[in-house]
């Protein structure tokens, strides 16, 4: 096994760990925006410190490995290995950025001091989401450019394209809506049902109820109740008594 051998395996385990590292941040960023309170997300926030050092280092063996072996297949003529470090500059200036909103977000879930609207716009930012989602097409357009070889025009095709692919899929949303579950709460509980005027009246759900009662609180904070029929339909008499 030569030298260039050698680093060409060092570069493709530093993309490897990079993109685990980009994994974990999605992962820690989606409990991060369910976090109701600043000392839900102490767990999450926590893990973060060990997963940017990893990006970073991952980030700068990439770079290293990447221009010893462009340099050593003469490529710094053509555009790709410019426009791949281009990307890389943006990649790093996008993660810097993103390091100092979770610097932010780990000193404040220490106390608990910030009410909920200000908490929610520090980890529902959705810069938060713009930048992870640049950074992985970041990735995969350089992936790309370092295995095509293209000309300048596909090249710049290219680039804009991840940039592009980045800011659409950042307004993608997979998360989860809340539930709550009546049949683990214990005694009977009351919720409240939103009507279209926004009067709410209260229900009493009983812990015989045959099927499960699930509510969600909306952003206008009001309540919905949804049905999860996994059961035979209520008996007449029983269930939910308005009141």
């Amino acid at each position: 096994m030569n030298l260039y051998t050698a680093v060409l395996f060092v570069h493709a385990v530093a993309v490897l760990v990079l993109t685990a590292a980009l994994t974990l941040e999605a992962w820690i960023l989606l409990h991060l925006r369910r976090a109701l309170r600043p000392s839900d997300a102490q767990p999450w926030i926590g893990t973060m410190p060990p997963v940017a050092i990893a990006a970073i280092t991952s980030l700068f063996v990439t770079y290293v490995t990447g221009a010893y072996l462009t340099e050593s297949l003469h490529s710094w003529a053509y555009a790709w290995p410019r426009l791949a470090v281009l990307e890389i500059v943006i990649f790093a200036l996008l993660g810097a950025m993103t390091g100092r909103r979770m610097r932010a977000i780990r000193q404040h879930s220490a106390g608990e001091q910030m009410n909920s609207s200000e908490w929610n716009a520090l980890t529902r930012s959705p810069f938060l989401k713009v930048s992870l989602s640049t950074r992985i097409w970041i990735v995969m357009g350089t992936i790309l450019l370092t295995a095509a070889k293209p000309d300048v025009r596909e090249s710049l095709l290219i680039v804009v394209g991840s940039l592009i692919l980045g800011l659409l899929f950042s307004f993608a949303s997979f998360e989860r809506r809340s539930v709550v579950s009546t049949t683990q709460a214990g005694p009977p509980l009351i919720r409240t049902l939103a009507s279209g005027t926004g009067c709410c009246h209260p229900i009493a759900v009983r812990r015989r109820f045959p099927y499960v009662a699930l509510y969600r609180k909306t952003q206008r904070g009001s309540c919905l109740l949804a049905r999860d029929f996994r059961a035979s339909p209520p008996v007449r008499g029983e269930g939910i008594s308005l009141r």
